[in-house]
């Protein structure tokens, strides 16, 4: 339970089921993140098995916490994946997920000795442990992310989606861009916009700024928050900082996030020369404060689902 938008939004939608008549099992298979205290006391989070906590950790970690069928199982996914990417030229790594889940589902625990339940929700991470491990009546999945954007194997997808009763996109946007991949999927597809858990957000946008800005410099803030990876290029952060600047807007640019590294970060404010303007601010518990001080926010990825830190920008004003 990292800070990220469909963590934040996971949030959002346990506040609205308060006080409805269901109980809730949460599996968290990285059970660690600041929002993980901040999970409501009625929801009943479930112990994660040690092969699951490592799944998005390094490949080493895997190996040194005694999970080396996890461990050969990425290996192996990022050696088809290496293939497939060089005969299609990809972008990116962002098509890598799915043959990440293809190979370890292979190799985790059941998870059946949990029970029978009415319906279980992929909300975020490898949607073939929901299909494979869980037992339910009912198995929905959400998707978070722009499918007209990524490089997709639709091939490899299609065999997931397809067992899925029901696939939740969290914009009609997101979801006509999922169909023209996937067409045949139309009559299991619904939009349901994220939820903001907004008493959350209020609450802690009322805390002290950190000591790490200067809000009496009299400059335009502007802020982004985002993952360290392609996605959210937020390289290019400094030179439109440049730009902006040698237009004569008097402007500092703040930048929350994290990630394996921000050197390629540094890297571009050091070329623009904006060392001066450009505040990578690291991780933050707590984003808000800075969300509400700032003049501007700007989300310049290359895609995204429907953007949480955009919503939060504007309920905070």
């Amino acid at each position: 339970m990292e800070l990220g938008g469909a963590e934040t939004s996971l949030l959002g939608l346990l506040e609205v089921l308060e006080g409805e008549n269901i109980s809730i099992d949460l599996w968290v298979s990285d059970p660690r993140g600041p929002l993980m205290a901040h999970l409501p006391e009625w929801v009943n989070v479930i112990d994660s098995p040690k092969p699951y906590q490592v799944l998005e950790r390094p490949i080493l970690t895997a190996i040194k916490r005694g999970c080396g069928k996890i461990a050969l199982a990425r290996l192996m996914a990022k050696i088809e994946f290496w293939g497939y990417s060089r005969s299609l030229k990809c972008r990116d790594e962002s098509g890598i997920f799915p043959f990440v889940d293809k190979w370890v589902v292979r190799v985790l625990p059941e998870r059946h000795s949990l029970g029978h339940y009415d319906i279980a929700i992929s909300y975020c991470g490898f949607p073939r442990m929901v299909l494979d491990k869980i037992d339910a009546k009912m198995k929905c999945a959400w998707v978070h992310t722009d499918y007209s954007a990524i490089d997709v194997c639709q091939a490899l997808e299609a065999q997931v989606w397809k067992r899925y009763d029901t696939i939740v996109c969290v914009s009609e946007m997101s979801r006509v861009n999922f169909l023209k991949v996937f067409p045949q999927l139309e009559p299991k597809t619904v939009v349901i916009e994220n939820r903001l858990p907004l008493r959350y957000i209020r609450t802690l946008s009322d805390s002290q700024i950190g000591a790490d800005v200067d809000m009496a410099n009299g400059r335009i803030k502007f802020l982004t928050i985002g993952r360290y990876c392609a996605a959210k290029r937020l390289d290019a952060i400094p030179v439109i900082c440049q730009r902006l600047i040698e237009m004569g807007i008097d402007l500092e640019w703040w930048i929350i996030g994290h990630g394996a590294t921000d050197q390629y970060i540094r890297d571009a404010i050091e070329a623009y020369g904006m060392e001066a303007r450009v505040k990578l601010l690291g991780k933050k518990e707590n984003p808000y404060p800075y969300i509400k001080a700032c003049d501007w926010y700007v989300q310049p990825s290359l895609y995204e689902g429907r953007s949480v830190t955009v919503q939060e920008a504007q309920a905070l004003g």
